[in-house]
């Protein structure tokens, strides 16, 4: 554990660097460090959502798993980390957050998020298929790939899938300073489900990446919030 997270901060750490190299204006350490924080934090709350959560609503069923349970977390992970990088660098590329030819940012991206798992060829064409798709295809695709390791995730509440790909956009936003593009994606959230709105804690608002509200789960939603009418 100790080996594995000295890797991941020498990761994050060249990362940084290399981000700075490319854009010399950019605060690059603390983009790179609010990027780690935010799409953990979605990455471990989506597998807490279609695996414990579903498991605590609907009972658990080890004989579904094709492989062993922690294989099946490890591959699960991966298939979120793949998602997450397609559409965090669509959303800096879409809003020009990066000047000029952005291509290397995929790259980047994907060896912060990937590390290791990165050669495997799975994943690289993963990331090249979800970046050829629309955002429909990839929610469809996406929910397929978990199901697919975690049969369970299936009793997952389908907004989910919906929420998901728009709370890794507000992550990018709020890493790159762009907080007027967060709120405009909660309230795109917020059409779909308005009870974001409802919680008297953070009351809907984009957070800091790497908090986490205590009654609702923003920014992924507990069950009784996205399962509210």
């Amino acid at each position: 554990m100790e080996k594995h997270l000295k890797e991941c901060v020498a990761r994050r750490e060249a990362a940084a660097v290399a981000l700075q190299e490319q854009e010399p204006a950019l605060a690059a350490e603390q983009v790179t460090h609010s990027l780690v924080y935010g799409l953990n934090m979605l990455r471990n709350l989506l597998f807490q959502r279609i695996h414990e959560d579903v498991g605590a609503n609907y009972g658990h069923d080890s004989m579904l798993l094709p492989l062993s349970m922690k294989a099946s977390e490890r591959i699960a992970k991966c298939e979120i980390e793949a998602h997450q990088i397609v559409v965090a660098v669509q959303l800096i590329q879409e809003r020009g957050y990066l000047r000029g030819d952005t291509r290397w940012f995929v790259k980047w991206l994907a060896e912060l998020r990937l590390g290791d798992d990165l050669q495997d060829s799975r994943w690289r064409r993963r990331i090249r298929q979800y970046g050829a798709m629309s955002e429909d295809e990839q929610r469809l695709e996406f929910s397929r790939h978990l199901e697919t390791v975690f049969p369970e995730a299936r009793h997952a509440p389908l907004i989910l899938y919906r929420l998901f790909p728009l709370s890794v956009r507000i992550v990018a936003a709020v890493a790159f300073g762009q907080h007027l593009d967060a709120s405009e994606l909660r309230n795109r959230q917020m059409f779909w489900l308005p009870a974001i709105g409802d919680c008297h804690d953070c009351h809907g608002r984009p957070l800091d990446n790497g908090e986490q509200c205590p009654v609702c789960g923003n920014p992924l939603w507990i069950y009784r919030w996205l399962c509210a009418d």
